[in-house]
């Protein structure tokens, strides 16, 4: 269809109400169109018809991604044809520019900023999955500015109907809101924090800037031959010709200076420059591995688990909730793990989790360890990788009782954390227990507990790690 009435008769007919039946369609027609050998001069009105039922899915798919603010959920099917919806329309503003370079004409700015605006929302659907940085994606997002760059005009405002009171106006500022939220390492943080990040830097991507040196205490370097993605030059980039340097100086200063600012989004990119400016060296090396193991996670069969450890239970098949991965490496500090998704409920970046060897060690004895994922990425096939750091000291199942357990709401489970080496504890519990000040007795298999409760440290989907006070160490 290349007919404009033609194709808005069909785009009223789309069966939203049933979106990803919805996607498909569009997506078949939108192929047809972008692909077709002579598309005319008509290409321009039909990408922007259809850009309106896109927009439309986004934010079905936007409203659904923050009722889970914190869970690397498995990319659904609605989603899916949208990642390649949002592409598809890319490549057509795309296939316009290069048209018009090549009549000897600059592309327009506009045409280059909505190919950018597209390829960055479906960069951000995959960040909320946790996905890999694909090479092609972050080239094509840096070739589009950088030829922006050289025309001067990366930094034109551009009116654009579709965007969001929230998203920069120029090429430059959506560069630089990707190139931001790509250094501080998506992985190792929840979707609910790189949405605030990416939200407060949408307003505040003016304050970014690249230079050919370093000018500062805060710059990070930016290879623009698209070898190194963002995080990798950041950390290991050498001066030469290939590279650039992101001034950060004003963003992290507006940060510092914005009571409303995101938390975390400075401590993010100040570790990114500390690393830099210490040794490169991992401060514990890692090891290869290649071992099975069985992951347990969620509060209750964690707490289930380890209290039939501590009992003496065998430990073969007994966790029928354990989750079969495989150890790739390890170091003093924790270890990575493959594991085939997708799980329910979904792992959480910050949760506890309890690994074990399948192998019996000759005593008998299970062969693991209690720790907290870190870093989680995963893949199109729910593939899961994650880097789970040890909890120093012991991790003693406790169940709650008296008062306190009412406001546990039928879930008096909870893990209490010693470190032997600074003689601190930390209670895992649900949230709804916390209460600052107040006391709390916790029953162990070997003693029971008196607990003060001092101060919330993080809450992870609805699991709160407190700091507290045994009266009874």
């Amino acid at each position: 269809m290349l007919a404009p009435r033609e194709v808005r008769q069909w785009l009223d007919g789309l069966p939203l109400a049933n979106p990803p039946r919805a996607a498909q369609l569009l997506l078949q027609q939108l192929r047809l169109v972008v692909r077709d050998p002579q598309p005319g001069s008509r290409l321009g009105t039909l990408l922007q018809l259809y850009q309106g039922p896109v927009d439309q899915l986004l934010e079905i798919v936007n409203e659904r991604l923050q009722v889970n603010p914190d869970s690397a959920l498995p990319l659904d099917q609605l989603e899916d044809s949208l990642l390649d919806l949002l592409s598809e329309l890319a490549f057509g503003h795309l296939r316009m520019a290069n048209a018009t370079r090549a009549s000897d004409k600059p592309a327009a700015t506009d045409t280059l900023y909505q190919a950018m605006h597209l390829l960055e929302n479906a960069m951000n659907i995959e960040r909320l999955h946790y996905f890999r940085l694909a090479p092609d994606l972050w080239q094509l997002l840096l070739s589009i500015y950088l030829y922006a760059d050289g025309q001067q005009t990366a930094g034109q405002v551009v009116d654009v109907a579709q965007r969001r009171p929230d998203d920069p106006g120029t090429i430059q500022g959506l560069f630089f809101r990707a190139l931001t939220i790509s250094l501080c390492d998506p992985h190792q943080h929840r979707p609910e924090q790189i949405r605030s990040w990416q939200h407060w830097t949408g307003w505040h991507s003016a304050a970014l800037e690249t230079t050919l040196l370093p000018q500062g205490p805060f710059a990070v370097p930016l290879d623009i031959s698209g070898v190194l993605p963002p995080l990798a030059a950041a950390r290991r980039g050498k001066p030469g010709p290939d590279m650039r340097y992101l001034a950060l100086d004003r963003f992290l200063q507006a940060l510092s200076d914005d009571p409303e600012a995101p938390s975390g989004l400075h401590q993010a990119l100040t570790d990114l420059i500390k690393g830099r400016k210490s040794s490169e060296q991992r401060e514990h090396p890692r090891q290869v591995r290649n071992h099975p193991f069985q992951l347990m996670h969620g509060l209750r069969d964690v707490h289930a688990r380890l209290h039939a450890l501590v009992q003496g239970v065998p430990t073969r098949g007994v966790a029928a909730e354990a989750v079969p991965c495989r150890q790739l490496n390890q170091s003093k500090s924790g270890a990575a793990f493959r594991l085939q998704g997708p799980l329910n409920p979904p792992l959480t970046v910050g949760e506890s989790v309890l690994l074990e060897a399948d192998a019996v060690s000759p005593s008998g004895a299970a062969v693991g360890f209690a720790g907290r994922i870190r870093r989680l990425v995963g893949s199109g096939d729910q593939q899961i990788e994650i880097g789970v750091e040890k909890l120093a000291g012991r991790l003693i199942p406790v169940t709650v009782t008296g008062n306190a357990a009412e406001r546990a709401r039928g879930q008096p489970e909870a893990l209490l954390q010693q470190d032997l080496a600074t003689g601190r504890y930390v209670l895992i519990a649900p949230r709804a227990l916390y209460r600052e000040g107040d006391s709390l007795i916790a029953e162990g298999i070997q003693r029971r507990h008196e607990l003060r409760m001092q101060g919330l440290l993080e809450v992870v989907q609805q699991t709160a790690y407190i700091a507290v006070e045994d009266h009874d160490a």
